[in-house]
């Protein structure tokens, strides 16, 4: 049987903790997950909102997020 993949909703928090030097446990745990979602484990999904905050960012952090 095949199973349907789950769906992750991220928020800025969890695309922000990539970049997170001064928390570095959440920082690894986050790029961990990210690895997932790069091999198409989940079904991932962000909000207009998200993309909004995410563009207000200054530069390099902006297009890092991104």
């Amino acid at each position: 049987m095949l199973m349907e993949k789950l769906k992750v909703y991220l928020d800025t928090s969890v695309v922000s903790h990539l970049l997170q030097k001064d928390v570095p446990e959440k920082m690894a745990d986050t790029r961990k997950l990210w690895e997932k979602f790069k091999a198409e484990q989940y079904d991932v999904y962000l909000s207009t909102v998200t993309l909004e905050e995410i563009s207000n960012c200054k530069e390099p952090k902006k297009s890092q997020m991104y």
